[in-house]
């Protein structure tokens, strides 16, 4: 399984998959938050990320003026180490006027793996237009950075982001923002 997000013109992305079948490519425009839906998607699949929405099944859409691809997600028992996420893709032509899809695609693959792929497409990402490129060519949104820290921190611990103490037991939501700065250039082939 390979995932590769692209940005290919101002307000325009693709997202390639690679299954052991075959290639798909899904397109989105800044009319949605793709990435961050995505990786909130996948966040909120995973008990482990203690993330405050979690549930077994997320639902999100990509939009392409006019078109449409609606992501549709389940996992199955994330510690396993099978197939235990299952998509189920819908492109239309127009999301005005949905009917049937003009494809559907189905795969399943492994959660960890998927995560991991995903994280590491982001870095490729990050190196060529950096937070703040990446905000000016995706029409004013910022990169979902919260998400992309958590998400890569599991990819390389298997476990939620790290939380720490304020002075005298305080603020128990803090994050070392050293930790958080070493993560975000940390390289994933190193760890």
């Amino acid at each position: 399984m390979k995932f590769n997000y692209k940005i290919t013109g101002v307000g325009w992305a693709i997202c390639e998959i690679q299954t052991a079948n075959e290639s798909l490519i899904y397109r989105a425009s800044y009319l949605s938050d793709a990435l961050g839906d995505l990786l909130n998607a996948l966040m909120s699949l995973n008990s482990d990320m203690n993330t405050e929405f979690y549930g077994d099944e997320m639902n999100f859409s990509w939009y392409q003026e006019p078109g449409l691809t609606e992501w549709h997600i389940k996992a199955f028992d994330l510690k396993s180490n099978g197939e235990n996420l299952h998509f189920k893709i819908n492109q239309y032509v127009d999301d005005t006027e949905k009917g049937e899809p003009e494809t559907t695609s189905a795969f399943a693959c492994n959660y960890d793996e998927f995560v991991y792929s995903v994280v590491e497409s982001l870095d490729r990402l990050m190196q060529k237009f950096g937070l703040v490129g990446y905000q000016a060519i995706w029409v004013d949104s910022d990169f979902p950075v919260v998400a992309y820290l958590k998400l890569k921190h599991y990819a390389i611990h298997k476990s939620a982001f790290p939380f720490v103490d304020g002075k005298n037991g305080t603020l128990k939501t803090m994050t070392s923002m050293d930790y958080e700065m070493k993560l975000l250039t940390t390289d994933l082939k190193d760890c």
